[in-house]
């Protein structure tokens, strides 16, 4: 299996911190990443043809420098994983937006399909109360991103890690163990679509 990353320069007034800690959205979806890249470690081998390509992307107006640097990328991944973080507001105050949402890439079965493997470990190991209101449409600030998976060539799913400056979740996303349980989420969601997908 290889697992490419994409971490995209964030201009740092765009870096969004906990209200209150210098913990930075960039400094979370880092770690996130480098803790699904652990997680899938041992079952490297049982797919070996896979590539998937992780992109951190903490806040969506950055869509398009993601997707220029993403062209520049010479392997092709047959999985796209989108991780970002949600965010009210740069205020340093807490908000009350939260949950761990997944944007599937329109039209696209396999998409639609890992998006459902990735909320059904999210209910799984992060809880009902972590979760967003999956009945509502793609709100007018994910159309952006909803337009990046559609380019895509290969299956691509756009997950908000929870939000930094909703205090639960903040709580969660400053600890090891909160991330080890969002790389658990999507390293258990891959395995699984992998596997059907052979």
């Amino acid at each position: 299996m290889n697992i490419n990353v994409i971490y995209p320069q964030i201009p740092a007034p765009l870096d969004r911190h906990i209200p209150g800690t210098t913990i930075t959205a960039c400094q979370i979806l880092n770690d996130l990443t480098e803790q699904i890249k652990l997680q899938l470690e041992p079952f490297t081998k049982d797919t070996p043809s896979a590539s998937i390509r992780i992109i951190t992307a903490p806040i969506e107006n950055l869509i398009r420098r993601i997707t220029r640097q993403s062209r520049t990328q010479a392997p092709s991944a047959n999985l796209n994983v989108i991780l970002q973080l949600g965010a009210s507001a740069q205020d340093d105050q807490w908000h009350a937006a939260s949950g761990f949402t997944v944007t599937s890439q329109p039209t696209n079965p396999q998409s639609d399909q890992l998006s459902d493997l990735l909320i059904r470990e999210a209910l799984r190991i992060l809880g009902r109360s972590a979760i967003s209101n999956q009945a509502a449409g793609i709100s007018q600030r994910e159309h952006s991103t909803a337009r990046f998976l559609d380019i895509s060539s290969s299956p691509a799913v756009l997950a908000t890690c929870l939000h930094i400056d909703n205090r639960q979740n903040a709580d969660l996303l400053h600890q090891r163990g909160g991330i080890s349980m969002l790389a658990s989420v999507h390293a258990q969601a891959i395995r699984q679509y992998l596997k059907l997908s052979q």
